[in-house]
Protein backbone atom coordinates (compact mmCIF):
# COMPACT_ATOMS: atom_id res chain seq x y z
CA UNK A 1 0.00 0.00 0.00
CA UNK A 2 1.25 3.53 -1.04
CA UNK A 3 1.59 6.25 1.57
CA UNK A 4 -1.42 7.58 2.99
CA UNK A 5 -1.56 11.43 1.52
CA UNK A 6 -4.71 12.54 2.81
CA UNK A 7 -6.26 11.76 6.14
CA UNK A 8 -9.52 11.68 5.12
CA UNK A 9 -8.93 9.51 2.83
CA UNK A 10 -7.80 6.93 5.75
CA UNK A 11 -10.52 7.46 7.41
CA UNK A 12 -13.24 6.37 5.52
CA UNK A 13 -11.59 3.55 4.48
CA UNK A 14 -11.72 2.75 7.89
CA UNK A 15 -15.37 4.04 8.50
CA UNK A 16 -15.72 1.41 5.16
CA UNK A 17 -13.89 -1.64 6.25
CA UNK A 18 -16.49 -4.33 7.95
CA UNK A 19 -13.64 -5.49 10.51
CA UNK A 20 -13.34 -2.83 12.54
CA UNK A 21 -15.33 -3.43 15.40
CA UNK A 22 -18.75 -1.48 16.57
CA UNK A 23 -20.21 -0.20 19.06
CA UNK A 24 -22.24 -3.11 21.21
CA UNK A 25 -25.72 -2.21 20.89
CA UNK A 26 -25.98 -2.65 24.90
CA UNK A 27 -23.34 -0.01 25.21
CA UNK A 28 -25.38 2.34 23.38
CA UNK A 29 -28.38 1.56 25.32
CA UNK A 30 -26.14 1.68 28.85
CA UNK A 31 -25.11 5.21 27.35
CA UNK A 32 -28.23 6.54 26.58
CA UNK A 33 -29.17 5.33 30.06
CA UNK A 34 -26.34 6.96 31.88
CA UNK A 35 -26.78 10.32 29.91
CA UNK A 36 -30.08 9.89 31.54
CA UNK A 37 -29.98 13.09 34.63
CA UNK A 38 -32.60 10.30 36.40
CA UNK A 39 -30.71 7.50 35.34
CA UNK A 40 -31.27 3.82 37.10
CA UNK A 41 -28.58 1.37 38.03
CA UNK A 42 -31.35 -1.45 38.33
CA UNK A 43 -32.32 -0.54 34.46
CA UNK A 44 -28.19 -0.45 33.79
CA UNK A 45 -27.85 -3.70 35.25
CA UNK A 46 -31.19 -5.39 33.19
CA UNK A 47 -29.51 -4.44 30.67
CA UNK A 48 -25.97 -5.90 31.94
CA UNK A 49 -27.53 -9.01 32.62
CA UNK A 50 -28.82 -9.44 29.09
CA UNK A 51 -25.22 -10.96 28.38
CA UNK A 52 -24.27 -13.69 30.53
CA UNK A 53 -20.62 -13.40 29.87
CA UNK A 54 -20.23 -9.79 29.98
CA UNK A 55 -21.56 -9.88 33.69
CA UNK A 56 -19.50 -12.57 34.31
CA UNK A 57 -16.66 -10.45 33.59
CA UNK A 58 -17.81 -7.60 35.08
CA UNK A 59 -17.91 -9.53 38.78
CA UNK A 60 -14.67 -11.19 37.78
CA UNK A 61 -12.74 -7.51 37.51
CA UNK A 62 -14.73 -6.31 40.63
CA UNK A 63 -13.87 -9.25 43.01
CA UNK A 64 -10.31 -9.47 41.42
CA UNK A 65 -7.51 -8.51 44.15
CA UNK A 66 -6.33 -5.94 42.31
CA UNK A 67 -9.52 -4.01 43.25
CA UNK A 68 -9.63 -5.71 47.01
CA UNK A 69 -12.61 -5.23 48.29
CA UNK A 70 -13.37 -6.73 51.23
CA UNK A 71 -16.21 -8.78 50.87
CA UNK A 72 -17.59 -10.97 47.40
CA UNK A 73 -19.63 -8.92 45.27
CA UNK A 74 -22.04 -11.25 43.61
CA UNK A 75 -25.01 -8.28 42.46
CA UNK A 76 -23.87 -6.76 38.93
CA UNK A 77 -25.67 -3.96 40.65
CA UNK A 78 -23.63 -3.52 43.49
CA UNK A 79 -20.27 -3.76 40.39
CA UNK A 80 -21.68 -1.28 38.68
CA UNK A 81 -21.98 1.40 41.38
CA UNK A 82 -18.10 0.02 42.74
CA UNK A 83 -16.83 0.59 39.54
CA UNK A 84 -18.24 3.54 37.96
CA UNK A 85 -18.87 4.60 34.50
CA UNK A 86 -16.42 4.99 32.68
CA UNK A 87 -14.78 1.40 33.62
CA UNK A 88 -18.11 -0.52 33.12
CA UNK A 89 -17.94 1.54 29.12
CA UNK A 90 -14.65 0.12 28.80
CA UNK A 91 -15.09 -3.30 30.04
CA UNK A 92 -18.15 -3.41 27.47
CA UNK A 93 -15.88 -2.42 24.64
CA UNK A 94 -13.13 -4.71 24.92
CA UNK A 95 -15.90 -7.61 25.65
CA UNK A 96 -16.61 -7.00 21.49
CA UNK A 97 -12.91 -6.11 20.40
CA UNK A 98 -10.65 -8.49 22.35
CA UNK A 99 -11.54 -10.81 20.41
CA UNK A 100 -10.17 -8.98 17.17
CA UNK A 101 -7.11 -8.24 19.40
CA UNK A 102 -5.89 -11.96 19.63
CA UNK A 103 -6.93 -12.47 16.37
CA UNK A 104 -4.87 -9.14 15.34
CA UNK A 105 -1.62 -10.00 17.50
CA UNK A 106 -1.18 -12.12 20.10
CA UNK A 107 -0.40 -10.60 23.19
CA UNK A 108 -2.19 -7.54 22.48
CA UNK A 109 -5.26 -8.01 24.94
CA UNK A 110 -2.82 -8.82 28.22
CA UNK A 111 -0.52 -5.83 27.41
CA UNK A 112 -3.75 -3.97 27.14
CA UNK A 113 -5.30 -5.21 30.36
CA UNK A 114 -2.21 -5.13 32.19
CA UNK A 115 -1.70 -1.15 31.16
CA UNK A 116 -4.83 -0.74 32.82
CA UNK A 117 -4.09 -2.18 36.16
CA UNK A 118 -0.86 0.09 36.00
CA UNK A 119 -2.36 3.17 34.67
CA UNK A 120 -5.18 3.02 37.51
CA UNK A 121 -2.44 2.13 40.70
CA UNK A 122 0.01 4.88 39.30
CA UNK A 123 -3.00 7.42 39.07
CA UNK A 124 -3.82 6.33 43.06
CA UNK A 125 -0.14 6.67 44.24
CA UNK A 126 -0.01 9.85 42.36
CA UNK A 127 -2.93 11.13 44.35
CA UNK A 128 -1.31 10.21 47.51
CA UNK A 129 1.68 12.63 46.97
CA UNK A 130 -1.08 15.00 46.19
CA UNK A 131 -2.50 14.50 49.23
CA UNK A 132 0.88 14.53 51.39
CA UNK A 133 2.02 17.58 50.06
CA UNK A 134 -1.43 19.71 50.68
CA UNK A 135 -1.13 18.28 53.96
CA UNK A 136 2.23 19.92 54.60
CA UNK A 137 0.98 22.89 53.38
CA UNK A 138 3.39 23.17 50.72
CA UNK A 139 0.54 24.84 48.08
CA UNK A 140 1.43 28.66 47.62
CA UNK A 141 -1.33 29.23 44.86
CA UNK A 142 -3.81 29.09 42.92
CA UNK A 143 -2.07 27.56 39.67
CA UNK A 144 0.07 25.28 42.00
CA UNK A 145 -3.41 24.22 43.41
CA UNK A 146 -4.33 23.91 39.97
CA UNK A 147 -1.58 21.91 38.92
CA UNK A 148 -1.99 19.59 41.86
CA UNK A 149 -5.20 17.89 41.14
CA UNK A 150 -5.74 14.59 41.89
CA UNK A 151 -6.49 12.42 38.80
CA UNK A 152 -9.29 9.30 38.43
CA UNK A 153 -8.24 6.34 39.19
CA UNK A 154 -11.05 4.19 37.51
CA UNK A 155 -11.05 6.64 34.12
CA UNK A 156 -7.57 5.95 34.09
CA UNK A 157 -8.44 1.74 34.20
CA UNK A 158 -10.52 2.80 31.33
CA UNK A 159 -7.86 4.63 29.23
CA UNK A 160 -5.16 1.66 29.60
CA UNK A 161 -7.55 -0.73 28.68
CA UNK A 162 -8.37 0.94 25.32
CA UNK A 163 -4.61 2.94 24.80
CA UNK A 164 -4.13 0.69 21.68
CA UNK A 165 -7.11 -0.36 20.16
CA UNK A 166 -5.69 1.92 16.66
CA UNK A 167 -3.54 -1.47 16.42
CA UNK A 168 -6.44 -3.22 15.58
CA UNK A 169 -7.81 -0.91 12.69
CA UNK A 170 -4.09 -0.69 11.22
CA UNK A 171 -4.16 -5.12 11.59
CA UNK A 172 -7.72 -5.19 10.15
CA UNK A 173 -7.51 -3.11 7.55
CA UNK A 174 -4.17 -2.63 6.22
CA UNK A 175 -3.38 -6.61 7.09
CA UNK A 176 -0.62 -6.89 4.87
CA UNK A 177 0.96 -3.27 5.74
CA UNK A 178 0.50 -4.31 9.82
CA UNK A 179 3.09 -7.33 8.51
CA UNK A 180 5.12 -5.41 7.58
CA UNK A 181 5.15 -2.84 9.71
CA UNK A 182 5.66 -5.24 13.04
CA UNK A 183 8.74 -6.77 10.86
CA UNK A 184 10.12 -3.57 10.33
CA UNK A 185 9.76 -2.61 13.76
CA UNK A 186 11.63 -5.95 14.88
CA UNK A 187 14.16 -5.59 12.46
CA UNK A 188 14.90 -1.90 12.67
CA UNK A 189 14.44 -1.73 16.60
CA UNK A 190 12.91 0.76 16.10
CA UNK A 191 9.09 2.14 18.29
CA UNK A 192 5.52 1.26 16.11
CA UNK A 193 4.17 4.30 16.07
CA UNK A 194 7.19 5.48 14.51
CA UNK A 195 7.23 2.99 11.87
CA UNK A 196 3.44 3.34 11.41
CA UNK A 197 4.24 7.03 10.76
CA UNK A 198 6.60 5.51 7.77
CA UNK A 199 4.48 3.53 6.08
CA UNK A 200 0.57 4.56 6.44
CA UNK A 201 1.26 8.65 7.26
CA UNK A 202 -0.69 8.02 10.42
CA UNK A 203 -0.14 5.64 13.66
CA UNK A 204 -2.09 3.84 15.95
CA UNK A 205 -2.36 6.20 19.05
CA UNK A 206 -4.19 8.60 16.39
CA UNK A 207 -6.06 6.17 15.13
CA UNK A 208 -7.59 4.88 18.34
CA UNK A 209 -8.27 8.82 19.75
CA UNK A 210 -10.56 8.91 16.77
CA UNK A 211 -12.43 6.01 17.18
CA UNK A 212 -12.57 6.00 21.11
CA UNK A 213 -14.00 9.72 20.19
CA UNK A 214 -16.62 8.39 17.61
CA UNK A 215 -17.88 6.19 20.26
CA UNK A 216 -18.79 9.13 22.06
CA UNK A 217 -16.17 8.32 25.57
CA UNK A 218 -15.38 11.55 27.14
CA UNK A 219 -12.02 13.17 26.54
CA UNK A 220 -10.21 12.34 29.52
CA UNK A 221 -10.03 9.10 27.99
CA UNK A 222 -9.54 9.74 24.25
CA UNK A 223 -7.27 12.80 24.51
CA UNK A 224 -4.45 10.66 27.10
CA UNK A 225 -4.95 7.68 23.83
CA UNK A 226 -4.32 10.35 21.03
CA UNK A 227 -1.32 11.14 23.19
CA UNK A 228 0.18 8.95 25.08
CA UNK A 229 3.51 8.38 23.07
CA UNK A 230 4.07 12.32 23.41
CA UNK A 231 2.80 13.19 26.67
CA UNK A 232 4.18 16.98 26.36
CA UNK A 233 1.89 17.69 23.05
CA UNK A 234 -1.35 16.93 25.52
CA UNK A 235 -2.62 20.72 26.33
CA UNK A 236 -5.81 18.94 28.62
CA UNK A 237 -5.28 15.87 30.86
CA UNK A 238 -1.24 16.21 30.40
CA UNK A 239 -1.05 14.09 33.85
CA UNK A 240 -3.62 11.63 33.02
CA UNK A 241 -1.44 11.26 29.32
CA UNK A 242 1.72 11.09 31.25
CA UNK A 243 0.36 8.39 33.59
CA UNK A 244 -0.47 6.33 30.43
CA UNK A 245 2.96 6.92 28.82
CA UNK A 246 4.63 5.50 32.05
CA UNK A 247 1.79 2.32 32.51
CA UNK A 248 2.74 1.51 28.86
CA UNK A 249 6.23 2.18 28.99
CA UNK A 250 6.53 -0.14 32.56
CA UNK A 251 3.92 -2.89 31.04
CA UNK A 252 6.59 -3.34 27.97
CA UNK A 253 9.50 -3.25 30.04
CA UNK A 254 8.28 -6.23 32.42
CA UNK A 255 7.37 -8.05 28.83
CA UNK A 256 3.45 -8.59 29.99
CA UNK A 257 1.95 -9.62 26.65
CA UNK A 258 2.98 -8.39 23.60
CA UNK A 259 2.32 -4.43 22.03
CA UNK A 260 3.78 -5.01 18.34
CA UNK A 261 7.59 -4.21 19.34
CA UNK A 262 10.24 -5.56 21.49
CA UNK A 263 12.24 -2.37 21.07
CA UNK A 264 12.19 -0.23 24.33
CA UNK A 265 13.11 2.85 24.97
CA UNK A 266 13.97 4.88 27.78
CA UNK A 267 11.77 5.92 29.82
CA UNK A 268 10.09 9.33 28.75
CA UNK A 269 11.38 11.90 31.76
CA UNK A 270 8.86 14.26 30.69
CA UNK A 271 6.27 12.32 31.40
CA UNK A 272 8.11 11.97 34.89
CA UNK A 273 8.65 15.31 35.26
CA UNK A 274 4.51 16.19 34.66
CA UNK A 275 4.35 13.82 37.59
CA UNK A 276 6.77 15.37 39.93
CA UNK A 277 7.79 11.73 40.64
CA UNK A 278 11.34 10.14 40.44
CA UNK A 279 12.82 6.90 40.15
CA UNK A 280 12.35 5.43 43.24
CA UNK A 281 8.86 5.76 42.69
CA UNK A 282 9.51 4.21 39.33
CA UNK A 283 10.96 1.12 41.43
CA UNK A 284 8.39 1.11 43.82
CA UNK A 285 5.43 0.90 41.06
CA UNK A 286 6.85 -2.20 39.24
CA UNK A 287 7.17 -3.88 42.44
CA UNK A 288 3.50 -3.31 43.25
CA UNK A 289 1.98 -3.68 39.90
CA UNK A 290 3.93 -6.95 39.03
CA UNK A 291 1.71 -9.13 41.29
CA UNK A 292 -1.52 -8.05 38.82
CA UNK A 293 0.53 -10.35 36.27
CA UNK A 294 -1.38 -13.26 37.91
CA UNK A 295 -4.91 -11.22 36.97
CA UNK A 296 -4.69 -11.30 33.52
CA UNK A 297 -7.22 -14.38 33.11
CA UNK A 298 -9.95 -12.39 33.98
CA UNK A 299 -10.53 -11.42 29.84
CA UNK A 300 -10.43 -15.23 29.13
Amino acid sequence: MKKIDSLDKLIATVKKTENIPTLPKVLTKISEEIDNDNFSIKNIGDLMSRDVSLSARILKIVNSPFYGFPQRIYSINHAIVLLGANVLKSIVISTSVFTAMEEAMTGLSEHSLFCAFASKHIAQEINKNIKKTGETGKLKSNEKQKQQQTVDPDNMFAVGLLHDIGKIIIATTFKEDFKTILETARKEEKPLEKVEHEILNISHDQLGYMLVKEWNLPSAIYIPIKYHHNPTLADDFKKETAILNIADFLTRAMGVGFSGSAYLEKINTDSMNILEINIDFIKSAIEEIYLYKDELNIFD
